[in-house]
């Protein structure tokens, strides 16, 4: 078996041997930089996007009684269900929690479903049921997609800071990306109380230029990196 020190300094000098490095966000550069030393003009930050993310951006009414907060992902805990449902479990109204892509069912809370999984086709019945996705993630994440998919439906997205999708977020509510447990049941509080920063946060979604189709990702790619 190889030692550790010398796989690393095996995979360091390949990425010595690298011009350009394409970073998705900039929690995957910060976390490459830990360990190599990047020139900043080797490293490129360009956030991506798939052909089935489309704009489907629309004005949300927010109308529901309690705060009806979207999960989408699995049990596994480093995507941070267990830290949602704890920091819910301490707010004892007026939400409630439906997580996509689990089982179906009922949680000891009246107030959590699972509705399982569901199609391409689904999606807009998904985003729709939804006045705000959390994604609580408490391991780094390179990117999100199911973020930008949301934000693709008009849904604001609340996010921890070890998600990479908080480049996209933050140029519509950077006060939506989290950085404790703490912090998360403070902004989840004031949100029931106040569904307001969820319009404005919507509109925002809205009246910015979407700028996440494949066509423009790819022309960024050329003008970013490759030129």
């Amino acid at each position: 078996m190889m030692p550790f020190k010398l796989l690393l300094d095996y995979y360091k000098e390949c990425f010595s041997l690298i011009d350009c490095i394409h970073f998705n966000s900039d929690v995957t550069r910060q976390e490459y930089e830990k360990s190599l030393s990047i020139n900043k003009d080797i490293g490129k930050v360009v956030t991506i996007t798939h052909g089935g993310i489309t704009d489907n951006r629309k004005v949300k009414s927010f109308s529901h009684d309690k705060l009806q907060i979207g999960f989408i992902g699995n049990y596994t805990p480093y995507k941070g269900l267990p830290l949602l449902k704890k920091v819910l479990s301490q707010i004892t109204e007026g939400w409630n929690l439906n997580i996509w892509g689990c089982n179906r069912g009922k949680d000891t809370s009246e107030a959590i479903t699972y509705y399982g999984k569901f199609s391409k086709n689904d999606l807009p019945m998904v985003y729709d049921s939804m006045d705000l996705l959390v994604v609580p993630s408490i391991c780094k994440e390179t990117f999100s997609l199911v973020t930008l998919e949301a934000l693709s439906f008009g849904v604001p997205v609340l996010l921890s800071d070890n998600v990479g999708a908080q480049n996209i977020v933050r140029e519509y509510a950077p006060e939506f990306i989290f950085h404790s447990k703490s912090e998360l049941a403070t902004i989840l509080r004031k949100l029931i109380n106040d569904k307001q920063p969820l319009k404005n946060y919507n509109e925002k979604i809205c009246s910015l230029p979407w700028n996440h189709s494949m066509k423009e990702h790819a022309q960024k790619i050329i003008d970013d990196i490759y030129k």
